[in-house]
């Protein structure tokens, strides 16, 4: 994860509490696009080379550089809503601002802004399994990367 500036009044407090908790993370967007897509073979009844590839991604790893970018934008998400709408959290938790609050109160909106995201384009687990099983210089993962790049800017045109 890279800590930096996504807008005005940014946290980097928060950001450096993600970045401490980013390999989570990456296990967190594994899993979600690994259970939809096995959910979508059930249904149809077909695998294919990337189900074959889904299942060896949670024992031999991944370039976690492929999905970084829509963590770092999905994160920046969340820091935008905390830093910018802070009162929506004081409900959520004791003291929102102690960092083990504030891993809970992120991983719980990274999760919710997966499914939500999911709602409304359902590649997004073919491509998250696609970036991470086919890493640069694979023209698989290139393109896929790319896809995910223009999607990422469509869904959060408010960070720089």
């Amino acid at each position: 994860m890279i800590v930096g500036d996504y807008f005005h009044g940014d946290s980097d407090r928060i950001g450096w509490i993600q970045h401490d908790s980013y390999g989570e993370a990456l296990h967190i967007i594994i899993d979600f696009a690994s259970d939809k897509h096995l959910e979508a073979e059930t249904v149809i009844d077909i695998r294919t080379e990337l189900s074959d590839l889904r299942d060896e991604l949670r024992v031999k790893g991944f370039d976690h550089r492929t999905l970084q970018w829509l963590h770092d934008s999905m994160a920046a998400a969340f820091r935008m809503d905390y830093c910018l709408n802070a009162d929506l959290f004081t409900h959520a938790t004791a003291n929102p601002h102690a960092p083990p609050e504030i891993i809970n109160l992120w991983f719980d909106f990274f999760r919710k802004e997966l499914e939500r995201v999911f709602t409304h384009h359902l590649e997004l687990p073919r491509l998250i399994l696609t970036v991470a099983s086919y890493p640069n210089p694979d023209q698989k993962g290139k393109d896929a990367e790319d896809e995910l790049y223009r999607l990422t800017q469509l869904l959060y045109p408010d960070l720089e």
